[in-house]
């Protein structure tokens, strides 16, 4: 079975059309692919902003609470000692009976 010229020619044709897509394919995928690197890269350093602003809330949320924490040590050992004292009284008042 031989091809006619005009026959190889048209496959020829078609060979070199296909290729051409796949190029044309293949530099779109090259060229979304370089989009995605620089929107990953603008996303890291958003991310890399918003954890640092976390970062120093939470700093500043941690400083409030032990600040609190001391505040509220002081009031219990202010009661414990009001307390104590109060027993004092009560065990004098009755060993005075």
């Amino acid at each position: 079975m031989s091809a006619t010229l005009a026959e190889l020619e048209a496959r020829v044709a078609a060979l070199e059309a296909d290729r051409a897509d796949y190029k044309a394919v293949l530099s779109m995928v090259n060229v979304l692919g370089q989009q995605t690197r620089e929107r990953l890269a603008v996303l890291d350093s958003q991310i890399d902003g918003v954890e640092q602003r976390l970062a120093a809330r939470v700093d500043g949320a941690e400083e409030r609470l032990a600040g609190k924490m001391g505040e509220t040590n002081a009031r219990v050992r202010s009661i414990e000692e009001n307390v104590a004292e109060i027993k004092d009284l009560l065990i004098q008042a009755l060993d005075q009976r």
